[in-house]
């Protein structure tokens, strides 16, 4: 183990002279034998581990082969919540339906936050199934905003979001205007940074909040 930035990422120059960094793994040609990864794991540091994931969650493959699939298998099943909220979008779009579903629906009956990463995924499934799962975290999300009217530090943005991203994907679910609603009323708070949050999320989740 050297440096996981320069294991796992290229480094390009952009405009500016600033550095961009890229996954190794959005090259097809570029691969880590799942083999490899299941020797040296037990001796990276959770950072190490973390740059790893990100990296390989960035690569957006249209389509994973065989040695992919078991590379994401293996971090599903031997990560944790860093490397897990990372990996939320690929396991919707490579895990069989009902896998991905379970994987998710279990991070957030967990409730190790951030957890808006997992209600954006669960959007993308649109499982009616779980929407009773969902407004029981909303309940829970809502009284968490109540104590928090103001950003206060920044760990407070993460109760915003997480609340944001499951009223967002309700609505995206249900189409229940309820859930619309919560996210106009928090459009409405005084501070421009939580207003921007709400846009963000909306945007993300393809909820249109002013329909003219």
């Amino acid at each position: 183990m050297v440096d996981a930035d320069n294991d796992w990422f290229e480094r390009y120059e952009v405009e500016g002279g600033q550095v961009r960094r890229v996954s190794k793994f959005t090259r097809q040609d570029f691969t880590v034998p799942v083999e490899t990864v299941e020797e040296e794991w037990p001796s990276w540091t959770p950072a190490y581990k973390a740059r790893f994931a990100s990296a390989f969650a960035l690569s957006r493959r249209v389509a994973l082969n065989d040695n992919d699939r078991r590379l994401l298998d293996f971090l599903v099943k031997n990560g944790e919540p860093t490397i897990w909220r990372m990996l939320a979008f690929s396991v919707v779009r490579n895990l069989e339906r009902d896998r991905a579903l379970h994987f998710l629906l279990e991070r957030v009956a967990e409730g190790t936050g951030p957890l808006a990463n997992y209600y954006q995924a669960l959007g993308r499934l649109l499982a009616s199934e779980c929407v009773p799962i969902l407004d029981e975290a909303l309940s829970r999300h809502h009284r968490e905003v109540k104590a928090h009217p103001a950003l206060q530090c920044w760990d407070d943005r993460f109760i915003y979001l997480d609340y944001l991203s499951c009223c967002a994907t309700l609505f995206k679910i249900t189409g229940e205007e309820k859930y619309r609603a919560n996210l106009k009323l928090i459009m409405r708070h005084p501070d421009a940074v939580i207003q921007n949050m709400v846009q963000t999320v909306a945007t993300a989740s393809g909820v249109i909040l002013d329909e003219g």
